[in-house]
């Protein structure tokens, strides 16, 4: 089974979550991409998914591997 945005390495977690900026950008809350790779315990993310986990951090979004509940949330309050 294939999961995730569709393309190679997509997470298979995405969307965003609100974040509220500083003053000098209005105090307005603004969506932030978030990708989470779920896999089990013994699962590791393929090259094509740790470069994808890179470029959404490099762009400033929020993404890592999750092998929990637990570890997804603490990827999201990073």
């Amino acid at each position: 089974m294939t999961f995730g945005v569709g393309s190679p390495g997509g997470s298979d977690l995405i969307g965003y979550r609100r974040v509220t900026v500083t003053p000098e950008m209005v105090g307005r809350e603004m969506p932030v991409f978030a990708a989470i790779e779920v896999k089990t315990a013994k699962g590791r993310a393929t090259k094509d998914q740790l470069r994808f986990i890179e470029h959404i951090r490099n762009a400033g979004g929020i993404a890592g591997v999750a092998r929990s509940v637990d570890e997804a949330r603490l990827i999201l309050l990073l």
